[in-house]
């Protein structure tokens, strides 16, 4: 399990296709490359202190959200023992919560 600390956010991105709308395959460095640039997700889990720092103090998403993200925002990371990868952000880089 990863928890996040302070101000951030652990989001799941979204999976990345393995071949394009016409039919060619994208390599796995490609769609590794891809995969950090991703801005779509869904927020598994939130710091403590998320969204303390601005003036209204609420969040601005949920755990189970799916949110837009900055597109270079937080960095990587791959559970040891799942091998799932997400996201670590700052909370200020969430920047839309998507509804249905």
């Amino acid at each position: 399990m990863i928890t996040p600390a302070g101000h951030r956010l652990i989001v799941k991105p979204d999976e990345i296709e393995k071949m394009t709308k016409g039919g060619l395959f994208i390599p796995d460095t490609t769609r590794e490359i891809k995969h950090f640039k991703q801005i779509f997700g869904t927020v598994i889990a939130i710091g403590p202190t998320a969204w303390k720092a601005f003036d209204d103090g609420l969040p601005w998403a949920k755990v189970g959200d799916k949110i837009a993200m900055a597109e270079n925002a937080g960095y990587t990371i791959q559970d040891p023992y799942t091998e799932e990868k997400f996201r670590i952000i700052n909370d200020e880089d969430v920047c839309a919560v998507i509804s249905k």
